[in-house]
């Protein structure tokens, strides 16, 4: 009888220790992350003493430490001693591949070209990974370059932020490494089929453009499966969102079609030389947010669901121009590689290199009426990013932030566009949150962002599909890859 019982609970016993096998099979590869506060801006919760357990590049499992201090079994485990943790940073709008502009001879005349180097994309893909930017969106570039990227980040033989991207913008000015401009529409299908072979995910429509192309761009993408983003000029938003263009950039929404009376007929007088930059804040001295052409936009805009990435920064940049050095500090342009450190403080000083002293002022005290832009379509439900419009997100980044929070909105909106709207804008659904099944991305900082987003240069651990990557590390990395000169 004896022998019986204990027969009997063999099969028990081996379904025990065949359980728990599998539970420590399950466990294997896994890395718990603990004793930290998650912060989560999606649905702008905090928890602390919080845990993310990650697998095969993604969390598998979140939670909060009980009053016992028991954790889930995992085969590696970081104590990350109080720090915080938020999902990685998305840049919507960042030219990775692109080299410093430069005016180069072709055929005995002068073209402007952007085309980079391999290692001065490595550069900026380093820096901006230390900069807690997991994965970015090109809106431009060469499309060549931008697929050479791509394929060596995903498969682990360059560091940076994961990319996705547009190709070269159809754009009648010549830009070497930049712009293509097709003759009639069967030279516009065969670029577009070409771009698309070249992953290319976004066709980019751009300011020099009339409507009949406009139109002609998002006809031609949309039957080539692929979505469509503008920067325009004379051809107004209203034109393009009526077309169904997928996403508009850049707070400049420079047509005259949005003003009206006497403003309008200003403005207009003031475009007859193409060679007058002032546009780019006079527009604002004009604009009424409350006219029924503007009204309408906000309409439309927030109906269809039109993605905006208004990089506030350019504005800044452009409008400041002659105090770069004050607003961004040599120190802090160690995230762009020395040839492109070099010149971009000129790159953003030309279109006003003959303002007056006056008109230098006119155009700073335009800022708050950019910032009102993003606020009237922030408020109407038009889904923002945050974009930077640069080689490197770095220092832009955060300024990009802190200009949308003197918009007027709060630190955890910030951060949710920062996030889950960079991921939204993408279409990325496994990205922007702390949550089981989403990419283990994410950013370690020792203070908290939620109170001050200049914690944010506080980052000391980017984790990017489930890989951990030390800040200083990855600095250290940079001087082997500032030799190159073009």
């Amino acid at each position: 009888m004896n022998n019986l019982f204990r027969l009997a609970l063999i099969p028990a016993l081996l379904c025990s220790l065949t359980g728990k096998a599998e539970e420590q099979l399950a466990r294997m590869d896994t890395v718990l992350y603990h004793n930290a506060t998650l912060i989560n801006p999606a649905n702008q919760q905090r928890t602390e003493n919080g845990w993310l357990l990650v697998q095969n590049g993604n969390i598998i499992d979140q939670g909060q430490a009980n009053t016992t201090g028991s954790l889930p079994k995992a085969s590696q485990q970081i104590n990350l001693n109080d720090q915080f943790v938020m999902p990685g940073l998305i840049d919507v709008h960042l030219h990775l591949t692109a080299g410093p502009h430069r005016v180069e001879m072709v055929n005995g005349a002068p073209v402007i070209t952007m085309k980079g180097h391999p290692e001065i994309t490595q550069y900026h893909a380093i820096s901006t990974l230390a900069t807690g930017v997991t994965t970015a969106f090109s809106p431009a570039g060469e499309p060549e370059a931008n697929a050479q990227y791509a394929r060596a980040q995903q498969q682990g033989q360059w560091l940076g932020p994961k990319l996705f991207y547009a190709g070269y913008i159809f754009e009648p000015m010549p830009i070497l490494g930049g712009s293509v401009y097709p003759k009639d529409e069967a030279g516009w299908q065969a670029e577009i089929a070409r771009q698309k072979a070249l992953g290319v995910q976004v066709i980019k429509l751009y300011f020099g453009l009339g409507q009949a192309e406009v139109a002609m761009g998002i006809r031609l993408a949309k039957a080539a499966g692929l979505k469509t983003i503008a920067h325009l000029d004379q051809v107004s938003w209203q034109f393009a969102a009526d077309q169904g263009i997928d996403m508009l950039t850049h707070a400049l929404p420079t047509s005259a079609e949005l003003l009206t009376g006497q403003a309008r007929d200003a403005y207009l007088a003031s475009r007859k030389n193409p060679m007058n930059q002032r546009f780019i804040y006079q527009w604002f001295e004009h604009v009424d947010y409350d006219s029924k052409p503007m009204q309408q936009l906000l309409q439309t805009l927030a109906r269809q669901q039109t993605r905006l990435d208004l990089t506030l920064v350019v504005n800044e940049l452009f409008y400041f121009a002659r105090e770069l050095e004050r607003l961004y500090p040599e120190d802090q342009m160690w995230v762009f590689h020395p040839q492109s450190r070099n010149s971009w403080r000129g790159l953003m000083a030309a279109p006003s290199y003959d303002w007056t002293k006056a008109e230098v002022a006119q155009a700073q005290q335009q800022m708050p009426k950019v910032l009102q832009l993003f606020k009237r379509l922030y408020d109407a439900g038009v889904p923002l990013a945050i974009g930077t419009d640069l080689s490197a997100s770095g220092p832009f980044y955060l300024r990009e932030l802190q200009l949308s929070k003197a918009a007027g909105l709060n630190n955890w909106q910030v951060l949710q566009l920062a996030t889950i709207g960079g991921a939204k804008h993408l279409g990325l659904q496994n990205l922007g949150e702390l949550k089981a099944g989403f990419a283990a991305d994410f950013i370690v900082l020792s203070q908290d962002p939620t109170q001050d987003l200049t914690a944010l240069n506080s980052i000391q651990t980017v984790v990017q599909g489930g890989k951990a990557h030390q800040v200083a590390e990855l600095r250290a990395l940079l001087p082997a890859l500032s030799q190159t000169k073009l």
